[in-house]
């Protein structure tokens, strides 16, 4: 009787276990037997140590983590029934039911705004197909701004998510997939720079991706989060073998480059166009996650829609309009160019319409300059817009013929200096041709910087390296005379660069051409290499290429942009059918090493690319 009776009772418990699982207790629920002492695991990134644990003392909190926040059926807790190594792991477990939520956090040090996390992951269970089970999520404040996480359904693809400074999200894929039941490697590198921040993806020992020009609103990183933020986000996981250092990032030294995705900060179409003889001004420094204090901004502006013959000049707000053009156009006509400028002590840029009539500006910020005064070799020194050339108070360049001029040593130019930008002007050109500048005493390339039809008033802003006699050298290709103006934007200090943002110039070389393979087709994009080819190193920050469309079968534009990345909403190039048009294009490089080009177009286009130079990263 006494054994019939023990029998009974066990058999009662195993009823009772076998019902509490039936209803869905977590593993962690289980007794847990972990390894305390185990030693904590390490890695080769940077910056202080705020969490490293194998989750083997048996307690989140004891780990380093704050204690978990769990609702519903959520729970958070360390567990014995799965690890990558040793005995136990960090389990997180989320179902569909309403209110159902469990993550864990770690608080970072203020002031820190870069954040290497480093850890194994375990996904076994996924939710509803269209959600996401998270991986790390960066927080500043009570804001996500930036996480990785595995999209449930399929083949669980690995989705990086940003938000933008507007809050829009942003969606990158990892071309990975990442099977149930099995443990994964994943770093996510981050350093939050505003609209220059810095994301790495590492899966698994190799690098999924790596920008330095997103844009995110924050400048700091306060909180690491594991788990799940509500119910959307159902899933079983479990952590293991968890590393985050943080640290403050080293500052750009000033007059370095800091490119972004391009962003349309101008577009009066959405407002009222530009006045005769009036000026508008829009705010840069401050504004979509730029810094609040910057020296000088990289843009293309197009002018559209403008009811008389005229041009436009870029200054700095606040201060004397200058003696300068940036961008030449006729009634009706599209017309872009890249302008480096300084920005005004309002944090502004101001860009007046000298015109008979009405005008609609578009600009499109590609990058910004580090505030400070220049000295690491190639920064970027911005100069207030001054003439260096007219040759309409001389004489008209022949065709096939040369000038040069004296940059190095006159106009606020140091004889030290390495390149220089200005915006050079062609017009009454008497011909079709083209102008190539290149560095004085120096072979003159298969290039071409500006290209014009006989009548035509053009410009385009030239980035070029200067001689050893410190001149610049500017060809005349066409079979008549033109006139040549050009106005300086500012110089590149001399020197072997090496920083971050440091400027090399390469001199004018053809890196595309599709007249030698095929045109682009409408609403198609080619891509080309620009790291790692040509004698480029084979990381580079972004890229400064002459480009050109030739023989367009249709109105249209180009936009260029990072590979890899989305489509910006902006425009680099515009053109009607026919039209041969230039322009100087500054882009970042995608994380492949290579430049798209998106030509939004019903007809197709060729298009060449000659490289000036590139920033190192």
């Amino acid at each position: 009787m006494i054994r019939l009776y023990k029998a009974g009772v066990i058999a009662a418990l195993n009823l009772l276990v076998l019902t509490g699982l039936a209803v869905g207790a977590s593993p962690a629920s289980a007794a847990v037997t972990c390894q305390p002492g185990t030693p904590q695991p390490t890695n080769q990134y940077p910056g202080t140590t705020v969490i490293a644990t194998n989750f083997e003392s048996g307690s989140l909190t004891t780990a380093g983590f704050a204690a978990a926040f769990t609702a519903g059926t959520g729970t958070a807790d360390v567990s014995s029934a799965q690890r990558h190594s040793g005995r136990c792991s960090a389990y997180v477990h989320v179902t569909t039911d309403a209110g159902s939520v469990a993550n864990f956090s770690a608080p970072l040090p203020a002031g820190n705004n870069e954040v290497y996390a480093d850890g194994w992951f375990n996904i076994t269970k996924e939710g509803v197909a269209g959600n996401n089970v998270p991986y790390f999520r960066f927080f500043n404040g009570t804001t996500r701004f930036i996480d990785v996480y595995r999209s449930n359904g399929g083949l669980g693809p690995m989705w990086l998510r940003v938000a933008a400074p507007d809050g829009t999200l942003r969606y990158t894929p990892m071309k990975v997939n990442v099977p149930l039941g099995t443990w994964h490697h994943i770093v996510t590198h981050v350093v939050a720079n505003g609209a220059s921040s810095t994301v790495e993806v590492i899966f698994d020992g190799k690098l999924l991706y790596s920008s330095k020009q997103i844009a995110t609103g924050f400048t700091a990183v306060t909180k690491m989060q594991l788990g799940a933020e509500h119910r959307r986000q159902a899933g079983d996981s479990f952590i293991d073998d968890v590393v985050i250092k943080a640290g403050k990032a080293a500052a750009q030294l000033p007059g370095t480059f800091a490119p972004i995705a391009p962003q349309r900060f101008l577009d009066t179409r959405k407002t009222v166009p530009v006045g005769a003889d009036k000026a508008v001004s829009f705010q840069v420094a401050g504004a979509n996650g730029i810094p609040a204090n910057v020296a000088a901004v990289v843009f293309n502006l197009t002018v559209t829609e403008a009811k008389a013959i005229g041009y436009i000049t870029a200054y700095p707000s606040g201060t004397v309009k200058p003696d300068a053009s940036n961008v030449n156009f006729r009634a009706n006509q599209n017309v872009p160019n890249l302008v480096t400028v300084k920005v005004g002590a309002d944090g502004k840029v101001a860009l007046f319409n000298r015109s008979s009539g009405t005008t609609h500006l578009i600009a499109d910020v590609t990058g910004y300059y580090v505030t400070g005064t220049p000295a690491t070799p190639g920064a970027f020194q911005s100069l207030a817009p001054k003439r260096l050339l007219d040759t309409r108070s001389t004489t008209a360049l022949a065709g096939d013929s040369t000038v040069s001029l004296q940059v190095a040593g006159t106009n606020g130019i140091p004889t030290s200096a390495a390149a220089v930008v200005f915006n050079l002007t062609v017009t009454e050109p008497t011909r079709i041709g083209y102008i190539t500048a290149y560095a004085s005493g120096s072979a003159r390339p298969d290039a071409s910087n500006l290209n014009f039809n006989a009548g035509q008033t053009v410009p385009n802003l030239v980035t070029v390296p200067i001689g050893p006699d410190g001149k610049v050298t500017l060809l005349n290709r066409s079979f008549g005379r033109s006139h040549l103006i050009a106005d300086v934007a500012g110089y590149y200090l001399g020197g072997t660069p090496s920083a971050t943002g440091a400027f090399k110039a390469t001199g004018p070389s053809r890196i595309l051409d599709t007249r030698n393979a095929t045109a682009v087709r409408p609403d198609s994009t080619v891509s080309f290499q620009i790291a790692g080819a040509n004698g480029i190193p084979s990381s580079v920050l972004a890229a400064v290429f002459n480009l050109t469309v030739v023989s367009p079968q249709s109105i249209g534009y180009i936009t260029a942009y990072p590979s890899g990345s989305t489509r910006p909403d902006a425009s680099n190039l515009n053109f009607s059918a026919g039209q041969t048009v230039p322009n100087l294009v500054s882009v970042p490089v995608g994380s492949d090493g290579k430049v798209t080009l998106f030509n939004r177009s019903s007809g197709s286009s060729h298009l060449i690319a000659d490289l000036a130079g590139y920033f190192l990263p």
